[in-house]
């Protein structure tokens, strides 16, 4: 892990429960520069919770209770890779963010 600075916060997440348990996030609604709600469609999507417990790069370990999933979503053209990440414990979906990064942000 380098020396940037992560934080991690709640987000509004539309997500499918398939009939075996798995689930994937759809849509995310955040918060944009201007305070205005945005929702953003999720284009592709890599489930990471198969690599047993890890820790992710803002320095949460990812356990069998905290699912992430390295999204692809796109704003004004421009293609963002975000890291979103389910807490079954806590019921309650995540985005990682680095501190100094501008354009998206948590709700």
């Amino acid at each position: 892990m380098g020396t940037e600075s992560f934080r991690n916060k709640a987000v509004d997440v539309i997500c499918q429960i398939n009939k075996d348990g798995t689930m994937f996030p759809i849509k995310i609604r955040l918060v944009d520069e201007d305070g205005l709600i945005q929702t953003y469609m999720i284009k592709a999507y890599r489930d990471l919770s198969h690599k047993g417990t890890f820790q992710l790069p803002s320095g949460i370990i990812a356990t069998s209770t905290i699912f992430p999933f390295e999204c692809k979503i796109s704003n004004f053209g421009r293609e963002h890779t975000i890291l979103l990440y389910y807490h079954a414990d806590l019921h309650q979906w995540r985005m990682v963010v680095p501190e100094n990064r501008t354009g998206l942000t948590g709700a």
